[in-house]
């Protein structure tokens, strides 16, 4: 366990090893280039000293703030060895399972989908169509209509747009979407279906509330978080120097406990930024690749400052047009990401 010595690596893991007990480990046990595995991961002890001692590293957690913490571990590590002048890798986040829902499913629904969807719909209080005008309409909520998407699915702007189509041929004016996982950039997608087909889409993440046994109060189904952003392009030593400037930030909070939903959703709507706990800019994104940390800003314990506009200052080799991906974590250890386009 941490001593005393050991006081400015404290993360607030009662489990937390030294770093230096971890270095004795790894340097007898494998070499540099070796891949180091650390299944439990916790606040990243392990994979911050592979990282340090050129090891190659793979690290799991099923904890969503264990996931976070270790993230802005490794980022910090990667900027003490770029303030070294010594190598560091990037790195990437993937989620490879949605095991707590599809366990809620094959247990307690029996694997059945259709029974999914009016687990979904009896919580939100909505009216189940069993006659709707269109597959895609599954019930209907005072005026609007509502959509339910798969267990299993992730709520893509093909979709918003096959569903608006649907209500609009139905004669509906409004929509509710009900998902467990949106596409990045939804928000940004939807804006011009609803131009376009005059029918507004309301995206209602899932509450994980929903699964607990013997649950008979309704949980909140909070809107998808809201993230604007825009690019800040100068003149620079070589040439044109990009930066993004955060616009707008409303978190979804989802994961907040009910009994401090009240005071926190007022904060929410005029302090947004204040829920951003870590952002970072690929300022050359393409999709399929792994996220490169080009800048980054987060904030710690001793410091809860945090920038709104990047101070990068990056440049292109080639004028052209590119794509910047925007990534927001905030407190409650939720992703948002965002594209924003840059033309140089």
């Amino acid at each position: 366990m941490l001593q005393p010595a050991d006081k400015s690596q404290n993360l607030g893991y009662a489990t937390q090893k030294p770093e230096a007990l971890i270095e004795r480990i790894m340097r007898a046990c494998s070499d540099e280039g070796s891949i180091v595995g650390d299944f439990f991961c916790g606040s990243g002890t392990t994979l911050a000293v592979a990282e340090r001692l050129g090891r190659k590293w793979i690290g799991s957690d099923l904890g969503r703030f264990a996931i976070h913490t270790t993230r802005k571990r490794l980022i910090e590590s990667q900027r003490n060895l770029n303030g070294g002048g010594q190598p560091y890798r990037s790195f990437d986040v993937f989620n490879l399972g949605r095991y707590e829902r599809q366990w809620w499913q094959n247990d307690a629904l029996k694997g059945a989908e259709d029974e999914h969807r009016n687990v979904v719909l009896d919580f939100f209080r909505a009216e189940a169509l069993p006659h709707a005008p269109s597959p895609l309409i599954h019930a209907r909520k005072a005026a609007a209509f509502v959509h339910v998407d798969g267990i299993d699915s992730i709520f893509s702007r093909e979709e918003a747009r096959a569903v608006a189509e649907a209500v609009k041929a139905a004669g509906g004016k409004q929509v509710h979407c009900l998902a467990w996982d949106f596409e990045m950039d939804i928000r940004q997608a939807i804006a011009g279906i609803e131009t376009e087909l005059d029918v507004k889409i309301r995206l209602h993440r899932i509450p994980r509330e929903i699964m607990e046994k013997n649950r008979t109060e309704v949980p909140p189904f909070f809107e998808v978080a809201l993230l604007e952003a825009e690019p800040v392009i100068r003149k620079g030593a070589r040439g044109k120097a990009v930066d993004i400037k955060l616009k707008n930030f409303l978190p979804s909070l989802t994961e907040v406990p009910s009994k401090e939903l009240e005071a926190l959703q007022e904060r929410a709507m005029t302090s947004g930024f204040d829920f951003i706990d870590f952002w970072a800019v690929d300022f050359d994104w393409t999709p399929g690749n792994p996220f490169n940390h080009h800048w980054q800003d987060y904030r710690t314990r001793k410091d809860r400052s945090l920038k709104t506009v990047s101070d990068a200052e990056f440049s292109y080799d080639a004028p052209g047009k590119y794509t910047a991906c925007v990534k927001v974590v905030d407190v409650f250890g939720c992703d948002t990401s965002i594209t924003v386009e840059i033309e140089v």
